[in-house]
């Protein structure tokens, strides 16, 4: 007991401050994750190392020296957990901030032929062409790039149309625009594994949520059961009840009025 009461005596301002701050960043990662499929994992993290501070306590009051050293040394490994089991939060996170208004005018937003794939996208939708449009933005597409067919074509309408014909090689799989060329078609995408999505959702959509939950890229997806138009971002799901509002979606998440203006 004078153990654990000394250890308590020796915690300063400094000390408080510390925790404060280590309080905030647990806050801050929490935030970022707390509508990831990665929450429940992180949760199973944080008690691992809650029980592993108990524990610690514990050792250091016992005086149990080697027990101390092993929880000590065991923070690294922690560290490189963390880095593996939430690395594509954290490079959403990185790419989040690299967007803030700070950096823009150090970057470059990619530019795409958006009335060709609003013209595409309104012909299929009224035939009832089943359709997944990939648009990469800051992180990169190419691992999905290289598994499909490579095109590297002009954006256009009459080229969407036919990749998505009923019957073509390549319709089942999704377009993927880099650099406002149609990099490569047949390209298969993450399926999303979230439990709250509806069950009326083929793999169409999932693949099309999917993706924005591993990236930051948007995907257009038109049904090919009832025609309706949906945009995907950052793990949800829009509807786009004409395309006068999936020319407003796509604008607002790619600046193009700005990237005009400027």
């Amino acid at each position: 007991m004078d153990r654990l009461k000394s250890i308590f005596q020796s915690i300063d301002s400094v000390d408080v401050t510390d925790i404060l701050v280590v309080s905030v960043i647990f806050y801050g990662i929490f935030f970022l994750l707390k509508e990831s499929r990665s929450f429940t994992a992180l949760r199973g993290l944080v008690a691992v190392i809650f029980t592993g501070l108990f524990v610690w306590v514990i050792a250091k009051v016992l005086a149990l020296t080697a027990t101390v050293r092993l929880l000590e040394n065991s923070l690294i490994v922690i560290v490189i957990v963390f880095i593996i089991l939430f690395s594509n939060e954290l490079k959403r996170a990185l790419t989040d901030f690299g967007q803030t208004s700070i950096f823009r005018p150090f970057l470059q937003t990619n530019r795409f032929e958006v009335d060709e794939i609003i013209k595409a996208v309104s012909r299929m939708s009224e035939k009832r062409v089943g359709a997944l449009i990939a648009i990469e933005r800051r992180n990169t597409l190419r691992p999905y790039v290289e598994v499909g067919t490579p095109l590297d074509s002009r954006v256009t309408s009459e080229l969407i149309r036919t990749i998505f014909q009923v019957g073509t090689p390549l319709h089942d799989g999704a377009i993927i625009i880099r650099n406002n060329r149609v990099a490569a078609a047949g390209c298969l995408l993450p399926l999303s594994e979230n439990p709250r999505l509806s069950k009326d959702f083929g793999t169409r959509h999932r693949a099309g949520i999917g993706l924005t939950e591993e990236t930051d890229a948007v995907t257009i997806i038109c049904s090919e059961e009832t025609g309706n138009i949906s945009v995907a971002h950052e793990g949800k799901l829009e509807r786009s009840e004409s395309a006068e509002s999936l020319r407003a979606k796509l604008k607002a998440l790619f600046d193009f009025e700005e990237e005009e203006d400027g």
